[in-house]
């Protein structure tokens, strides 16, 4: 039982920081895949245990981030994970080794937590900072090829914005593919759809000669 009074504190402390994180910051979030939060969760839980029941073998860094790596590669190797989830994947496997290793280091608990609260509250700014700047990611297969000419920026815009129903705030032109008369394009969104009253002003505006 001694070993099980020592990790629970770390325990409790990367759960509950795991939840903050994984369902305040990224769960909440309009671009988040729900399918990964369960992932997150065990990734962090899991961590935490394999690096505290072995903490007093030699060879517990190195085996524990072995270990990890080797489930990684068996199940993500085999499917694109997109940058932003795969930050959140380095963080459910970096924070429990930050909390299982307080007891060898000279941090004490009150100074972990507050460790622990300062990677919430950046993890929470950055994310919805650059959400608000960027807006929602989504790639639009377009067929429309003349428009994608400098002088027909304004023009694209608006008709992105037509088929989406959402503000375009920014768009990027991947890839033209000619022979189908086809374009690859990332768009940024706004996170909510326009209102009725926005969409009838700008077919107003077109309409004027």
């Amino acid at each position: 039982m001694t070993i099980i009074n020592e990790i629970w504190p770390g325990l409790a402390l990367t759960f509950a920081t795991a939840l903050a994180i994984f369902v305040l910051v990224y769960f909440l979030s309009p671009r988040s895949r729900p399918e990964f939060l369960f992932t997150y969760l065990v990734f962090s839980v899991m961590s935490y245990l394999v690096t505290s029941i072995l903490r007093d073998v030699q060879i517990t860094l190195g085996f524990s981030f072995g270990l990890l790596a080797v489930f990684t590669l068996l199940r993500y190797r085999t499917e694109m994970i997109p940058i932003r989830e795969m930050t959140y994947l380095y963080v459910s496997i970096t924070l429990p080794f930050i909390n299982s290793l307080f007891l060898a280091t000279r941090i004490s608990f009150s100074e972990l937590v507050a460790l622990n609260l300062g990677i919430f509250l950046l993890l929470l700014v950055l994310d919805r900072t650059l959400f608000r700047f960027y807006g929602i990611a989504q790639t639009v297969l377009y067929e429309r090829i003349e428009l994608i000419k400098s002088n027909n920026q304004r023009e694209l815009a608006a008709d992105l914005r037509e088929r989406l129903g959402f503000d375009v705030k920014r768009f990027v032109i991947e890839e033209v593919d000619f022979l189908t008369d086809t374009a690859r394009l990332t768009v940024y969104l706004d996170s909510h759809p326009r209102k009725p009253a926005e969409r009838e002003s700008d077919e107003h505006n077109t309409m004027k000669p």
